[in-house]
């Protein structure tokens, strides 16, 4: 029940969104002129509808998952451009020549619609801002990525009280708007000065969203100290109450001492909660800025036994990533798309206990060996929770908690623990067909009810918006910009992008007293090795995500 009031402020709170700053003009505008006193509710309904309604095709369909987020920005904000040319230019639409006659008396049609401002022409200015306005919160992210998928009415119920708080305010602003309105003379006339600005604005936001200024207006805003509304909306969501498992370990240390230590150390109750024979007394600080991801413990449910498949029984699109290890004379693939609802496989390769990892919300795409130095074999589930906007996991063995991103761990009886990289590639569907079309692919028999022809985090990795922003930005790369990272023999954490190493093919650099050689051959497999011709492991991540998580630690070599 929390995150229905959660939900709720979430809604009223994402109108204060910086990413939702350049988009009031719009909802204020709607005023100006308007056909009736309705004309603002009817946007602002409009809106609404348009977000309940994308959310759902999200979910329902691939169709949509397949087009990438700036057609998006290109219809809703061609839209404004056009309803504000009219605005500029009433006589616009009456004057256009088209081939065909039956056209032109369409878009005369649709033109005057737009000059008397007739209901239809109010319901696609509302319905062209609600792809825009979605993914501005953390809730609604919630409620898409996890809530929904697990249970449709309840995530309905709570999209509906997300949209309620969220039109609240809207309507609030649209009466001021009337008002004031209201109080200028020949406002509502075509020829008006004044609606002829509104046009304007109307032109200028759609050219925002096109081109992309808005995200820009977005950053800028936060890099002047803006108050950002949504890191107060994660703290909301960090005070949902979460129930504890129902196991319990009788041989765990004392449950009130232990519980001393993880306030000593500022633990989020949330983990505490879920965790409560997690060792407490050794612990990272780090953990007290721990969110909650949504999920609970085992929400997001780790494969354990993966089936594997033939390419001949799949039928992916090329483009589709996945994650490639050698298994003797066989190769194993494990696609982003299944990855992405489970992220993490336990698994062998080679003889060895390995754990396929991936973060869809930093990108990190890693395998670890599963056993100890002391030789203990572990295999890890999904806590739930987000350090740095990157996965927190768990080993079922001792309940220590790992960071996924570096594979150290943060708390338990194995703090102090590293797990050790395993070599592996990431490569397309495409690519692996044409290289090693005998694969085996991870079959989509997990046993778990998942529609793995969506992806419940569509977009994100396209702008500069985060669901759970970290604590700093380093700017020095795009922030979602893929690097490839390994650890050199001392230890330091190296990265270099991706993309431009494909690109490069082949590049030296000196690290240390050691020459590093990189090189990608044509069906993009990377090789790392040194001047001793050691080969090292690899791992792929955001680069926001490698620079929060290593800082001034970290090594990154750009490829001019």
């Amino acid at each position: 029940m929390t995150l229905l009031l959660v939900s709720f402020i979430a809604g009223i709170l994402t109108v204060l969104a910086p990413c939702i700053l350049p988009l009031l003009p719009v909802v204020i505008g709607s005023s100006v002129g308007a056909r009736s006193k309705a004309t603002p509710y009817i946007v602002i309904a409009s809106l609404a509808t348009s977000i309940l309604i994308f959310t759902y095709l999200l979910k329902a369909t691939t169709a949509f998952i397949a087009i990438p987020p700036f057609v998006w920005s290109y219809v809703s904000g061609g839209i404004l451009v056009g309803f504000g040319l009219v605005l500029l230019f009433p006589k616009l639409w009456e004057s256009l020549k088209f081939v065909s006659k039956g056209s032109q008396e369409a878009n005369k049609l649709m033109g005057t619609g737009f000059q008397k401002k007739s209901v239809w022409g109010d319901v696609m200015v509302g319905a062209a801002l609600g792809p825009v306005f979605s993914t501005c919160s953390p809730t609604y992210f919630v409620i898409l990525a996890t809530v929904l998928p697990a249970s449709f009415w309840v995530g309905t119920g709570y999209l509906l009280v997300y949209l309620a708080g969220l039109v609240m305010v809207l309507v609030f602003i649209a009466l001021l708007g009337q008002k004031f309105t209201d109080k200028l003379q020949g406002a509502a006339t075509s020829g008006s000065k004044f609606k002829k600005v509104i046009g304007g604005l109307f032109v200028v936001v759609g050219i925002f969203i096109v081109t992309g200024m808005d995200k820009k207006l977005e950053t800028w805003v936060l890099d002047t100290g803006y108050f950002d509304i949504t890191q107060f909306e994660s703290r909301l969501l960090n005070q949902v109450k979460i129930e504890e498992p129902e196991t319990h370990n009788p041989n765990s240390m004392n449950p009130e001492q232990n519980k001393q230590f993880a306030e000593e150390l500022n633990i989020p109750n949330h983990l505490v909660g879920l965790f409560p024979d997690t060792n407490w007394k050794n612990a990272d600080q780090s953990l007290a800025l721990a969110l909650p991801g949504g999920p609970t413990r085992d929400g997001i449910p780790a494969i354990d036994n993966p089936e594997f498949v033939s390419f001949a029984q799949v039928d992916y699109p090329d483009e589709i990533q996945a994650m490639v290890l050698a298994d003797g004379n066989k190769v194993k693939v494990y696609p982003y798309n299944i990855l992405t609802w489970h992220e993490i496989v336990n698994d062998t390769a080679n003889g060895t206990p390995v754990t396929i990892t991936f973060c869809p919300l930093c990108g990190s795409a890693i395998t670890f060996k599963r056993e100890t130095t002391a030789g203990t074999e572990l295999s890890f589930g999904v806590s739930g929770s987000l350090l740095e906007s990157n996965m927190i996991m768990f080993d079922r063995e001792t309940e220590s908690l790992w960071q996924q991103s570096t594979g150290r761990t943060l708390a338990g009886e194995l703090h102090e623990s590293t797990l050790e990289l395993f070599p592996m590639q990431l490569l397309t569907m495409g690519e692996i067909e044409k290289l090693y079309p005998n694969a085996l692919i991870m079959s989509e028999n997990t046993g778990h009810n998942r529609d793995y022809n969506q992806n419940p985090y569509a977009g994100y990795e396209t702008n500069d918006r985060f669901v759970f922003e970290p604590s700093s930005l380093d700017r020095t790369l795009p922030l979602k910009e893929i690097v490839v990272a390994f650890r050199v023999s001392d230890n330091t954490p190296v990265a270099v992008p991706w993309l431009a190493l494909r690109e490069t093919k082949t590049h030296t650099e000196k690290i240390g007293e050691k020459s590093f050689n990189f090189e990608v051959s044509e069906s993009g497999e990377l090789t790392i090795t040194d001047s001793n011709q050691n080969e090292y492991p690899f791992y792929f991540e955001m680069w926001f995500s490698f620079a929060t998580q290593h800082g001034e630690n970290g090594k990154l070599i750009k490829l001019e």
